[in-house]
């Protein structure tokens, strides 16, 4: 891969990076409890890139994943966080760690097929 080329995605996927941890942020400032907005964050993720997926594989170019996949669903979201809240068990963490998981895979089960349906694949 040429230095352009690196660059390029480098800018992209910083630009995305930004983006989405603004909303991440912004979601926060909403839903000041902290397990409920990183919840909403990582769910809002996951349906997100669930789309993008389907889009990049059939019409996205390099450009555009690099910008929405690896950066404004990766600032998004937050393992890190699900992580620290999973680790307090007398506060729920067990069950907060079912429901995120629980729910994204739901949200998958969901939207990919729809995803399918109202997604061209590029003629």
């Amino acid at each position: 891969m040429n230095q352009s080329v690196n660059v390029r995605s480098i800018s992209l996927v910083s630009l995305g990076g930004i983006l989405g941890s603004l909303l991440r942020f912004t979601i926060g400032e909403i839903f000041t409890n902290s397990r409920t907005a990183t919840l909403i964050a990582n769910l809002l993720g996951v349906a997100i890139a669930t789309f993008l997926i389907v889009f990049m594989e059939r019409r996205g170019s390099t450009d555009q994943r690099h910008f929405w996949l690896p950066g404004f669903c990766s600032g998004l979201t937050t393992f890190s966080a699900v992580a620290l809240l999973t680790l307090e068990p007398s506060d729920g963490g067990t069950m907060y760690i079912s429901v995120t998981v629980i729910a994204s895979l739901a949200i998958i089960a969901i939207l990919m097929p729809i995803a399918r349906k109202i997604i061209a694949v590029r003629a």
